[in-house]
């Protein structure tokens, strides 16, 4: 749909939408690297400089477009995580990256997110996003004590802190381009690649039982 002139808030936020929805095609299709404004604007009704109405660059349409990935993954948790595996960490780690390993695009865009998107957008739209990063990550905390109930706040923030960052690094290593896989095997070099779900699997399994062994050893604090 296309509006001669945005009226209304909810307007706004259908051509956002579009944009984001534009956006994604060409990401799940192609290379980050290959995505300019003028393809995202022939996937939609606007012109390129429609566009600059609403972002300042592709990068600000990705980083709306991680904040949604952020929330179906969070719940996705929810409702994956259920019970307490306090006593079965294996059980807690399978589910965890079984649920991880469903959001591919987010993975994606977490790799790149320090890198590449955080550093071509405007100050307005990173402190914007700075400001609501901690609410999802409070919100996985939330359903990391649901199978570890008696970690402490500091045990929680470490467990997200590890994960993300293991995630975000782990998933383009394990999911190489068909230029990276040529160039391995044209160097000689043996592809032997793990799936993401049993390497992170392995991952959450260890960290898991560290931070239970960690936990359990911190003396009780005096009321």
């Amino acid at each position: 749909m296309e509006f001669e002139r945005v009226r209304t808030d909810e307007q706004r936020r259908i051509r956002v939408q579009q944009i984001k929805d534009a956006a994604i095609k060409l990401f799940d299709a192609g290379q980050f690297h290959e995505i300019d404004l003028t393809q995202i604007a022939r996937e939609t009704s606007f012109t390129r400089g429609n566009l600059y109405k609403y972002i300042s660059s592709k990068e600000e349409i990705y980083l709306l477009v991680i904040e949604d990935e952020l929330n179906d993954y969070v719940n996705d948790l929810k409702k994956t995580i259920v019970s307490d595996f306090t006593r079965d960490t294996d059980g807690f780690a399978k589910e965890w990256a079984q649920a991880t390993n469903r959001h591919p695009r987010m993975l994606k865009l977490l790799a790149m997110l320090a890198t590449i998107i955080e550093r071509n957008v405007s100050l307005e739209k990173l402190v914007h996003f700075k400001r609501q990063l901690p609410l999802y990550l409070s919100e996985m905390k939330e359903v990391v004590k649901v199978a570890f109930p008696a970690w402490s706040e500091a045990t929680l923030n470490q467990f997200v802190q590890l994960q993300t960052h293991y995630a975000s690094g782990l998933f383009p290593t394990v999911t190489p381009s068909p230029l990276q896989r040529e160039a391995h095997i044209q160097a000689g070099i043996q592809l032997d690649f793990p799936d993401f779900a049993t390497g992170f699997t392995e991952f959450i399994s260890y960290t898991a039982d560290y931070l239970n062994r960690k936990n359990a050893a911190k003396p009780a604090s005096k009321a």
